[in-house]
């Protein structure tokens, strides 16, 4: 990973087409994308907001030629680009400009938080054009698995009403993975060992905290989708805490590396369940701060 970070830091040409090349293959292979993001805000963490944007708009262009080979409409692979991308340069320059985490996390909440509320303003039933999007994306899979179209109605009316949620949720971990892999990259050539110390120091804070909290029993006592789906958008956060609170008491404590390796091992097996698990831990650290208690013990 360091000598495609390296590679990417050798000039524009070379950041431009790492971008757009990762970026079409995250068409296929969604995980691929995260390299793309990752690219451009290293440029944007590295050399300035103005050269991630250069780099962002050329590689933008070079992915609506490329999908135009395959038959795509030139525009709609451009646009596939800058929307992804822009969201990415704008947290790159938060944490560059502030060089605070928190900062950066929030602001890619705010963000999510309000495409949620922008899309339940605008459009007067998500629960039905969700219904239909999934009919039309999900549809011919499972026709060919046997299931009935009536079953598959009943599964995606469940699954509809907060499908905002989890894409915006979605949307905003894999910004936030990209992040991660971006500023470790900047680290690992030009600061080593500075990713770690500033990742475990990573604390949202109370008030991000009681808001989760908030949310949470406002979703319990009214039942509301909405507040549902953005209790997601902060679990999203909160689980990266959770993530940097097992680093840093391990570190801390001095305790066996076998502790990482085990919650990595169970995100594989049973991701849902530990994200929950992580989230919870990094929103109560948010208050009781296990880190800082720790020390003073020390």
């Amino acid at each position: 990973m360091k000598a495609l970070a390296s590679f990417i830091m050798q000039g524009r040409l070379r950041a431009v087409t790492t971008v757009a090349g990762f970026g079409a293959a995250g068409l296929i292979i969604p995980p691929m994308g995260l390299v793309a993001s990752a690219a451009v805000a290293l440029v944007a963490l590295r050399l300035g907001t103005l050269q991630g944007l250069w780099v962002l708009l050329m590689a933008s262009a070079l992915l609506a030629g490329l999908v135009w080979v395959g038959g795509v409409q030139p525009a709609v692979g451009f646009m596939l680009g800058a929307v992804q991308w822009l969201p990415m340069l704008l947290l790159a320059h938060l944490l560059r400009q502030t060089v605070s985490w928190p900062v950066s996390l929030l602001a890619g909440v705010a963000v999510a938080c309000g495409g949620i509320l922008l899309v339940h303003a605008s459009v007067p039933d998500v629960t039905e054009m969700w219904v239909q999007t999934l009919h039309q994306i999900l549809g011919p899979v499972f026709q060919q698995s046997g299931t009935s179209a009536a079953e598959l109605d009943e599964a995606l009316r469940q699954a509809a009403p907060l499908m905002t949620g989890m894409l915006a949720a979605a949307l905003l971990m894999s910004l936030a993975l990209a992040l991660v892999l971006a500023r470790y990259w900047q680290a690992q050539l030009y600061n080593p060992g500075g990713f770690a110390d500033e990742f475990q120091r990573l604390q949202l804070g109370r008030v991000p905290a009681l808001v989760l909290a908030g949310l949470m029993l406002g979703a319990w006592m009214t039942q509301s989708t909405l507040l549902i789906e953005l209790s997601l958008v902060f679990l999203v956060v909160f689980f990266l805490q959770g993530i940097a609170l097992v680093h840093g008491l391990t570190r801390q404590l001095e305790m066996h590396k076998f502790w990482l390796v085990g919650m990595y091992v169970l995100m594989v097996i049973a991701l849902p369940q530990v994200m929950i698990m992580l989230s919870a831990f990094g929103a109560i650290d948010s208050v009781a701060d296990f880190r800082a208690r720790f020390a003073r013990k020390a």
